[in-house]
């Protein structure tokens, strides 16, 4: 290998590292503002804050996370928001973890919302059949698309945020037997696709 060669590779090597450095050591917005604007209650729901047990805080880390119960119309649902802006590997697709606690897919849907698409999918385990729905949201755009959301926030820390807001994961699942009445999210919980 030539001389020239050689500082030239040794050039975009420490440029490499320099960047990388630079990618961990600035900081960048988070979507906590988006999330602290959720109401705990109003008109046809209320609320409960869950805390994380010591599995989810040792598998989101320092990913900020929000995890709550929500009643509407005698419906129990979970609703978990992940905000990856402190850690990227939070946001992921969530059939990783129904898998992980033993339920098997049957299948799914998108639904139409506010904004784009959710994801909806059914899932068994043993007799018990169960359903969820999830989406990633920028706070202007809504799609169930794991793929698409590594790319947006690949590129937001490329660019140093200059690429758009924060990603959140947004999760719901209905606590309760029988089938999931989805039109209530729109009609009740309308503020979860403003995240």
């Amino acid at each position: 290998m030539n001389p020239r060669t050689r500082k030239f590779l040794g050039v975009a090597l420490l440029l490499a590292v320099l960047l990388a450095l630079l990618w961990d050591l600035i900081p960048l917005r988070d979507a906590q503002a988006r999330v602290a604007l959720m109401p705990s209650s109003g008109l046809g729901f209320t609320s409960l804050n869950v805390p994380l047990n010591e599995t989810e805080k040792s598998i989101f880390g320092p990913a900020l996370v929000t995890k709550r119960v929500y009643r509407v119309s005698r419906k129990n649902f979970l609703v978990v928001i992940i905000d990856g802006a402190r850690n990227r590997h939070a946001v992921h697709d969530p059939t990783y973890c129904f898998h992980g606690a033993g339920w098997t897919l049957q299948g799914g849907r998108d639904m139409t919302v506010p904004g784009g698409t959710a994801k909806i999918v059914f899932m068994q385990k043993g007799m018990e059949v169960r359903s969820a729905a999830f989406w990633f949201s920028d706070g202007q755009t809504r799609h169930g698309n794991i793929m698409r959301c590594w790319w947006q926030m690949a590129c937001r820390r490329l660019t140093f945020g200059a690429s758009g807001a924060e990603s959140v994961l947004v999760l719901v699942q209905p606590l309760d037997d029988g089938e999931a009445v989805w039109g209530l999210l729109s009609a009740q919980l309308g503020f979860l696709f403003d995240l």
